[in-house]
C-alpha cells in the first residue's frame, strides 16, 4: 500500500497549529527521518535486522532480570553472551571482533548480547554460566550453556580471528 501515512507534522497556519499528515516519500522532512527509504519500500521493509545475515545484537544487559528477559526473547536461536567489562582493552578487542564476526562476516544464524559484569546485579548471572574470567563468551541453546570461550590477555596482541570466528560459526545454526 503506497499511500500508507507514517508521519504526522505539525504546521502553522495563521497563528494555529494544525496536523497535517504527510507521506513518506512526499515530504522533505521525513527525507530527513528516514535518509534510506525507498519510493517503494514498504514499511516492514524499514524495520529487518540491520546486518545482512538477520543476526542481531542486543542491547547490554545489566542485570538478571534483563538477561532473563533476552534469553527468553532470544529462545529459537543460538545466543552468545559476551561478559565484558566496559573500557578494558582485552575486553574491546573481543567484543570489537565479536560484533564484527556476528553481524558482518558469518552466514550461520546466531545473536549476541553483551553482559556488562561490572554491574552487580549480573553477579549472579556469572554464576550461573560458570563465568570464571572476563572476558569469556558463553555459547547458549534454549537457555542453556553449551560452549565457552576465553581469551588470554591481549595487550599486544589482537584477537585470534580464525579461531574466534571458528568457534562461533561451530556454536551457530
Amino acid at each position: 500500500m503506497s499511500a500508507i501515512i507514517t508521519k504526522s507534522i505539525l504546521t502553522q497556519k495563521v497563528g494555529v497549529l494544525s496536523l497535517v499528515a504527510t507521506h513518506r516519500s512526499a515530504s522533505w522532512f521525513s527525507k530527513i527521518l528516514y535518509p534510506f527509504s525507498q519510493p517503494n519500500q514498504s514499511i516492514t521493509d524499514s524495520y529487518k535486522p540491520s546486518s545482512q545475515n538477520g543476526n542481531q545484537c542486543f542491547l547490554p544487559v545489566r542485570s538478571d532480570a534483563e538477561l532473563d528477559d533476552t534469553l527468553r526473547f532470544n529462545n529459537r536461536s543460538p545466543l552468545i553472551l559476551n561478559f565484558t567489562v566496559r573500557g578494558n582493552d582485552t575486553c574491546n578487542k573481543l567484543t570489537g571482533a565479536l560484533n564484527r564476526i556476528v553481524l558482518l562476516e558469518t552466514d550461520k544464524r546466531v545473536n549476541i548480547a553483551d553482559v556488562e559484569t561490572d554491574y552487580l546485579e549480573t553477579r549472579d548471572s556469572m554464576l550461573r554460566f560458570g563465568v570464571k574470567q572476563v572476558p569469556t563468551l558463553v555459547a547458549v541453546r534454549k537457555t542453556f550453556p553449551v560452549d565457552h570461550y576465553t581469551v588470554p590477555e591481549l595487550t599486544n596482541t589482537q584477537v585470534n580471528w580464525q579461531d574466534l570466528k571458528r568457534w562461533i560459526e561451530k556454536n551457530a545454526d
